[in-house]
C-alpha cells in the first residue's frame, strides 16, 4: 500500500517538474518576443531618424523629394 502511494507521489512530482519546465520555456519565449519587439522598435526609430536626416540633407541642397 505504501509503495503504491510512494509511486503515485513520485509520478506527481515528475509531472509537476515537466509542467514547470513548460512554464519556464514559455517564460523564455515571452521574454525573447519582448526583446525582439524592442529591437524592432529601435530599428524603426533608427530608420525614421535616417529618413529625416536624408530629407534635411536634400533640403539643404535644394533637392525636392
Amino acid at each position: 500500500m505504501f509503495e503504491l502511494f510512494a509511486v503515485g507521489l513520485e509520478m506527481q512530482k515528475r509531472m509537476i517538474d515537466v509542467q514547470m519546465q513548460g512554464v519556464e520555456a514559455a517564460r523564455d519565449m515571452v521574454q525573447a518576443a519582448q526583446e525582439n519587439a524592442k529591437a524592432g522598435m529601435a530599428a524603426n526609430q533608427a530608420g525614421e531618424a535616417g529618413l529625416k536626416a536624408m530629407k534635411s540633407w536634400m533640403s539643404l541642397w535644394g533637392v525636392r523629394g
